[in-house]
């Protein structure tokens, strides 16, 4: 019968390094599998936050949010804001009808509007406008209202 012989020192040494790696190549593996959960977990929060709401309508740097109201009894009144270029002038214009059409929209004060309902039930849309220094008109963006009152 045949035996096998090992130099005692360097078997062990050797067996000891390749426990060590293999012990620090299963660590990694763990580590590096939260990894890809903890950056799938993430993305989806990132990427929904930076998706446009698909029926909003705009053109250039300008937004109005929300960019949908509805009016009802209980609710009669909104708050919109409209953002531009800080050195933009915006102006707003609508096809509503005033306090005896299907709404009154007015700017409160900076990039802040109310809408209010006006006495007549129907849908119209408020667009808002920014122009540059020079007069230029640099981008709009569509409030569409419905007064259900």
């Amino acid at each position: 019968m045949s035996t096998l012989r090992f130099p005692g020192r360097p078997f062990f040494a050797v067996a000891a390094a390749m426990s060590a790696a293999a012990m620090l190549a299963g660590c990694a593996g763990s580590q590096s599998g939260l990894t890809p959960q903890a950056s799938t977990q993430s993305a989806p929060q990132s990427h929904a936050l930076s998706l446009p709401d698909s029926s909003c309508t705009h053109q250039g740097n300008v937004r109005v949010k929300p960019c949908s109201v509805t009016l009802t009894v209980s609710a009669p009144e909104a708050t919109v804001t409209v953002k531009a270029p800080k050195k933009d002038t915006v102006t707003e214009a609508d096809n509503c009808g005033g306090e005896t059409g299907i709404a009154t929209v007015a700017n409160e004060q900076g990039d802040t509007y109310i809408v209010t309902a006006g006495t007549t039930a129907g849908s119209c849309t408020a667009t808002f406008t920014a122009k540059n220094k020079k007069g230029k008109q640099s981008g709009s963006a569509t409030l569409s209202i419905t007064n259900s009152v």
